[in-house]
């Protein structure tokens, strides 16, 4: 599936509420970090049962992430796919000078 497909299952969610998406964003994002915090306090010991719940866990945190990013972006009409493109170059650019 493209990205493009995946912005547009995304969209039918609607723009109404950008502070909703924006608080949603928010939760989510506290939310994996609370895994990935939980994962590095017990120093990564996990069985493997356990290692699989968490990166399912965790799988399903950055996807609400990237969901929720794509929704406030949309609310407020920005073209998310070339916002990424143009941050990207930006990245690039500034790592070929810094070297």
């Amino acid at each position: 599936m493209k990205l493009k497909q995946i912005f547009e299952m995304i969209e039918n969610y609607g723009r109404d509420y950008a502070s909703y998406w924006g608080c949603a964003l928010a939760g989510e994002v506290g939310e994996a970090c609370n895994l990935i915090k939980k994962f590095e306090r017990d120093g990564g010991e996990w069985d493997r049962k356990q290692y699989e719940v968490f990166l399912e866990k965790l799988g399903e945190e950055l996807a609400d992430v990237f969901i929720y990013t794509v929704l406030t972006a949309e609310h407020f009409e920005i073209d998310f796919e070339f916002a990424i493109l143009q941050k990207l170059y930006k990245l690039k650019e500034r790592r070929e000078n810094n070297e």
